[in-house]
């Protein structure tokens, strides 16, 4: 599910309820207080980060990509079912399953290869093609949809994906299995953190984060409340959706990620991951949700081994519950890449592959 990217783009674009979470009584639209003391928030950070890939490349068969998986040292991998397309059977989960591997299987109405598609509406038929696939398949975790706020991918009000994670939800929940939502839009998030240090009084701390986090001048403009149409738009449908999630039954709160970042995307050069920033974002998602926070897609933009081990690093210091590299077959500027090449590990791979080991 999915297209090239960079992240800008992704940007542009992009657990068990804990019984110690306290709600919130009341929420304004548009407001994401953070609705968890950070002593409750902090309950809820994995103390082991089980990390996975997700292997883009359609010349690698699915034997060949549970061979990069081994290779890899990793216990999860992503793959997707379209419940358009579904016809009973999915031997990629079997094959991954029967190999010992955790799927996070991501749950699509439609594909989104041919353009934006609306969310699904009837609840009735919804739930009876969720139902058809989650009878004969257990995924570790169900994610629903594919990042629901990126327009390329969905049309319609963002009421229409609570409707349909509710569902999901139900369905989910009746089965003993896992959800996550489809991912936030990560820039968004970063706006929204960069608002919470400002509504605690902590200008310096704001400005810290969005120099480490790469924040363009229109990105801290819109947190200044001067943003565009487009990036308020945007910013509202990320709060509206931190706000829906912190009322649902979710598992996982879940986010996309690709370095380097922001005003340094454009880079070719870049050693470590951003420092910190995924901890903050991370923190801030469980004080908002009362959620474990994971990402069921990171990746580089270029081929840096030492980049690949520092995100490592700094998912495990953020407490992720799971975190599953997307290895692209892009190449050339601001392309996913890849961990390997046919199946063979590249030197990304190998730090990829020694720094999950520690």
């Amino acid at each position: 599910m999915k297209k090239t990217v960079s992240f800008i783009l992704v940007l542009g674009c992009i657990s068990g309820v804990m019984s110690c979470k306290k709600e919130t009584t009341t929420k304004q639209t548009g407001d994401v207080s953070a609705s968890l003391t950070a002593t409750d928030a902090s309950q809820l950070v994995s103390d082991s980060s089980k990390f996975g890939v997700l292997v883009a490349d359609p010349t690698i068969s699915t034997d060949g990509k549970i061979t990069i998986s081994n290779e890899l040292g990793v216990g999860c991998v992503r793959t997707s079912i379209c419940l358009d397309s579904y016809t009973g059977r999915s031997v990629i989960i079997e094959d991954y399953q029967n190999a010992g591997l955790k799927v996070l299987l991501n749950l699509n109405n439609k594909s989104a290869s041919g353009g934006a598609n609306p969310f699904p509406t009837d609840m009735v038929k919804y739930k009876a093609s969720l139902e058809n696939v989650l009878d004969k398949y257990k995924p570790e975790v169900a994610v629903i949809e594919n990042e629901p706020a990126n327009d390329g991918y969905y049309t319609g009000p963002i009421e229409n994906y609570f409707t349909e994670l509710r569902t999901a939800i139900d369905v989910c929940k009746a089965r003993g299995i896992k959800v996550s939502d489809g991912a936030l839009h990560i820039g968004m998030v970063l706006i929204c953190v960069y608002q919470d240090y400002v509504s605690q009084g902590q200008q310096a701390k704001a400005d810290d984060f969005a120099t480490r986090s790469g924040m363009s001048s229109s990105y801290i403009n819109t947190a200044k409340g001067k943003g565009s149409s487009t990036l308020n738009a945007k910013l509202d449908k990320c709060k509206k959706m931190i706000a829906a999630y912190q009322t649902m039954a979710l598992d996982y709160v879940n986010f996309h990620w690709y370095e380097p970042m922001g005003l340094n995307a454009s880079k070719s050069t870049a050693a470590t991951s951003a420092p910190g920033v995924a901890k903050e974002v991370a923190d801030y998602l469980r004080k908002a949700t009362g959620k474990n926070v994971l990402t069921n897609e990171f990746g580089q933009t270029i081929t840096t081994a030492s980049l690949v081990a520092s995100q490592v690093d700094e998912f495990r210091k953020a407490g992720l519950s799971y975190a599953i590299d997307y290895s692209g077959t892009g190449g050339g500027n601001m392309q996913p890449q890849a961990l390997q090449k046919g199946t063979t590990l590249q030197p990304n791979g190998v730090s990829y592959r020694n720094q999950v080991a520690q």
